[in-house]
C-alpha cells in the first residue's frame, strides 16, 4: 500500500487541534470542545428560574429537562461536545441554516477522518438552537467565552453576536482548553443600561420584559456591547 493510500484514520489523532482545523476548512470562526457532563449549576439555577416564571411563556423550557443539564441522556454514549461558532451581522439573516449546512460538512470530515463510529448512528447528535440543549453553557465549557451581563455568550473577539453549533461525539478528544477571559465584562454596564425594558437590570434575566423575546427585533444589548465593537475601541 502506498502511502497516500493510508486511511486517514489511521493519520490523525482525536486531538482539539485536529477538529478546529477541520472545522475551519469547513468555514467556522471559532471551535472547541468540552467533556460531557451533566451541568449541575446550571441545573439548578434553571429550575429555580422557571419556578419563578422568569421564561415567560416558553413552556418547552419546562420539558426535557434532563436531556437539557446532561448530553448524556439526549444521546446515548455522548463523550465529547464540540462546538463550532459563526459570526453574524446586523443584517437580521437566519444564519441557522447555514450553520446546521456547516455542521453536517463538518460531521462527514469527522467521520472521514476518524470513522464513522465517532457519532451516533440511532440518535440525533447534530444541533443549532434545535433541540434541549443548553448551548451558551457548553460555549463556555468548550472555552470559547463567558456569559456576559447581556446574558449572552461573549467571545473575547467575535463577541456576542456569534450563532453557536454543537456535534456530540461517542469518543473522548484530547486537547480540552479552559477560557482565560480574565474579568469578562469588568464594571462594564452598558448593555444593561441600554435594554430599553430593564429586562437585564438585575442579575437575571427576564424573558417577560425581553422585546427579542417577543419579536425578535431588539439588539440593543449586543449593539453597545464593547466586544462588539472591537475594531472601533481596538479591543
Amino acid at each position: 500500500m502506498c502511502k497516500g493510500d493510508i486511511p486517514i484514520s489511521t493519520r490523525l489523532k482525536l486531538t482539539l487541534e485536529n477538529i478546529c482545523n477541520l472545522a475551519r476548512e469547513v468555514g467556522f470562526d471559532a471551535c472547541g470542545v468540552a467533556p460531557v457532563r451533566r451541568l449541575e449549576e446550571d441545573a439548578q439555577f434553571m429550575d429555580h428560574w422557571i419556578a419563578q416564571g422568569l421564561h415567560g411563556e416558553m413552556d418547552y423550557l419546562e420539558r426535557n429537562c434532563e436531556k437539557r443539564y446532561d448530553p448524556a441522556v439526549l444521546v446515548p454514549n455522548a463523550q465529547t461536545v464540540v462546538v463550532c461558532l459563526l459570526h453574524f451581522d446586523h443584517s437580521g439573516r437566519d444564519y441557522h441554516r447555514r450553520v446546521k449546512s456547516m455542521l453536517y460538512a463538518l460531521e462527514g470530515k469527522l467521520r472521514e477522518a476518524f470513522g464513522d463510529d465517532i457519532v451516533s448512528q440511532t440518535h440525533q447528535h447534530i444541533f443549532c438552537d434545535s433541540a434541549p440543549m443548553l448551548e451558551r453553557r457548553w460555549c463556555v465549557e468548550a472555552g470559547l467565552g463567558f456569559i456576559g451581563k447581556n446574558h449572552q455568550f461573549i467571545h473575547p473577539v467575535l463577541g456576542s453576536m456569534v450563532h453557536p453549533g454543537e456535534i456530540v461525539l461517542n469518543r473522548a478528544v484530547d486537547g480540552y482548553r479552559i477560557a482565560d477571559i480574565g474579568n469578562g465584562c469588568g464594571d462594564c454596564k452598558l448593555c444593561q443600561d441600554a435594554c430599553p425594558t430593564g429586562a437585564l437590570r438585575s442579575s437575571v434575566w427576564d424573558a417577560r420584559a425581553c422585546i427579542a423575546y417577543t419579536t425578535h427585533h431588539c439588539l440593543e444589548c449586543q449593539i453597545v456591547c464593547p466586544y462588539n465593537r472591537k475594531k472601533e475601541l481596538k479591543i
